[in-house]
């Protein structure tokens, strides 16, 4: 069915974004996951050692000598490479001559920081059926640990392959600009700066109507497929973030791989299908090669 292209992009629009504690995994489905509808929830990073753990001595110390890359002003195309180390010292230090972004540091690059956070019950994630070699071949875990200092930003962007996202902001606090999906064309396919947009360049923009929210520290944002989003930290920050599929968006998400690259988009349906399979003969290693 996927491949017939049966499935359709659904959402809602909003004026605000709710905020809900005591959200049961029925209420989210149904009240957001299910329409396309973000929220943010309040309570579901209280049980995470990350809350009181993760700090900048922390990762210092933790996984200082990892090779990392961070961007530059918010320029998806301008990276520089260090250690965690020497990022950590950049952003503690008092005379910060660049805003530079922690942002492509995947929690599997240090295994053991899975076991400082828990994927809350409302995320679940359908490639967590599969080994991680068989994830990781294909661009899979989409996770990251996202370190910046104040008025560091994102650029503005939908999430790939139809994925949702969901934000765990661990410390500080963060303005969130959010679009509805049929305002593609009003914001350029995502070039405008939402927190300094140039309107010569980009008249359209004045047309565009977003939400704002702050996110606060201890609570997470989630972002239904393709919503345009961007991010900005008010303050140096810490966060978790994850893409991931579900029965809301995987259908979608295959059309979408397929149309780019039909043997990745025929494999991963299958390997959902028949994990066990996979497994076993990724235990075999039939399939590293392929």
């Amino acid at each position: 069915m996927w491949r017939k292209k049966q499935h359709k992009l659904v959402w809602t629009p909003i004026s605000s974004v709710e905020r809900r504690s005591n959200l049961s995994h029925d209420q989210f489905v149904r009240e957001y996951a299910s329409i396309g509808k973000p929220v943010i929830i309040t309570d579901a990073m209280k049980d995470w050692t990350a809350s009181t753990k993760w700090n900048m001595n922390f990762f210092k110390s933790e996984c200082g000598s990892l090779n990392i890359k961070v961007r530059e002003d918010g320029d998806h195309s301008r990276t520089l490479q260090m250690t965690v180390a020497d990022y950590i010292d950049y952003i503690t230090a008092s005379d910060r001559k660049k805003i530079l972004y922690l942002f492509d540091f995947h929690p599997y690059l240090h295994p053991k920081l899975y076991e400082d956070y828990k994927v809350p019950v409302y995320f679940h994630n359908l490639f967590d059926r599969l080994p991680k070699n068989f994830q990781e071949k294909y661009d899979y875990p989409l996770d990251y640990l996202l370190i910046g200092p104040k008025d560091s930003y994102i650029s503005l962007h939908i999430d790939g392959e139809y994925a949702y996202a969901w934000l765990a902001l661990i410390s500080g606090r963060k303005k969130c600009v959010l679009f509805t999906p049929d305002q593609t064309d009003l914001l350029y396919n995502g070039e405008v700066n939402v927190f300094n947009p140039d309107l010569e360049k980009f008249p359209l923009y004045t047309n565009a109507k977003s939400v704002e929210i702050i996110l606060e520290a201890g609570e997470i944002i989630y972002f239904p497929p393709r919503w345009w989003h961007q991010v900005k930290n008010l303050e140096d920050s810490i966060a978790v973030s994850h893409n991931s599929i579900n029965e809301f968006n995987s259908e979608l998400c295959f059309q979408d791989i397929y149309e780019r690259n039909p043997i990745k988009g025929f494999i991963l349906p299958l390997a959902l299908e028949f994990p066990l399979v996979f497994r076993s003969l990724f235990a075999i290693k039939l399939l590293l090669n392929k």
